[in-house]
């Protein structure tokens, strides 16, 4: 069963990065691919929300640990337990050593097109609740739509990111803290049941896990593979906004 949603993943990712936004993102004026950013932080600031509310609908405590700990991680702590900086402050630096100001980054109105995605989203997440196989739903629904598709969007825009921004604190260009990192450790690195210990596990791969666990018939199996082509298209629209830059 594991082959037919490792090779749906597959090919929605493939055809994710043909979106001709990502395919002539060195084409788009600087100022535009900030404002793509921009608004791609409004979806950036619901992440917490739609993890609270998947903690609290899931019902097997290993796999609320799982999903506990990710959203911990918004909100890192030093060894000593005093908070640093939070991924939504880490997002906002980016942005502004990309070029963008506080002002422009504060009063830049969410578009109707992001404002129809995130709503898309909820519905879509209220609907995997409302399943009979609410359990995978969720977790597929957060997995592809906050880290699997995460990942595949920030390597995309990376191409132009990293013109200003750096993976490293080697270079003459700032850190970037917040869409590397996500780059990285949201990444799918490996099939649904592929995942090895290796080097440690990726957000996607951790929650790969209990998904595979949880699939346990084929009709499960068809309703976790069109949520994930729901949350494609859902994804898809938001960059199909910006195809005039």
């Amino acid at each position: 069963m594991l082959k037919q949603i490792n090779d749906l993943e597959c090919l929605l990712i493939s055809n994710f990065k043909e979106h001709p936004v990502f395919n002539h993102v060195h084409a788009i004026a600087w100022d535009d691919f900030l404002n793509i950013l921009i608004q791609r932080r409004f979806l950036s600031l619901s992440i917490v929300n739609v993890y609270e509310f998947v903690i609290d609908a899931l019902l097997d405590e290993n796999i609320k640990k799982v999903v506990r700990n990710i959203l911990n991680e918004e909100y890192p702590r030093n060894t000593k337990g005093i908070p640093l900086l939070s991924h939504r402050e880490l997002l906002f630096q980016d942005l502004l050593n990309l070029g963008a100001t506080y002002k422009t980054i504060l009063k830049t109105p969410e578009t109707s097109a992001t404002k129809k995605v995130r709503e898309d989203s909820y519905q879509l997440m209220n609907a995997c609740f409302e399943s009979k196989y609410s359990q995978a739903g969720l977790i597929t629904f957060i997995r592809f739509w906050a880290e699997v598709l995460v990942s595949v969007e920030y390597s995309c825009l990376w191409k132009r990111i990293s013109e200003r921004l750096s993976a490293t604190k080697t270079t003459n260009k700032a850190r970037s803290e917040f869409y590397y990192f996500h780059m990285i450790h949201d990444a799918r690195n490996s099939d649904i049941g592929k995942e090895g210990l290796l080097g440690g596990l990726t957000h996607s791969q951790e929650l790969a896990i209990h998904l595979q666990r949880l699939i346990v018939s084929e009709k499960m199996l068809d309703e976790c593979m069109k949520i994930q082509k729901d949350v494609y298209e859902i994804k898809y629209k938001f960059y199909n906004q910006f195809l005039n830059f």
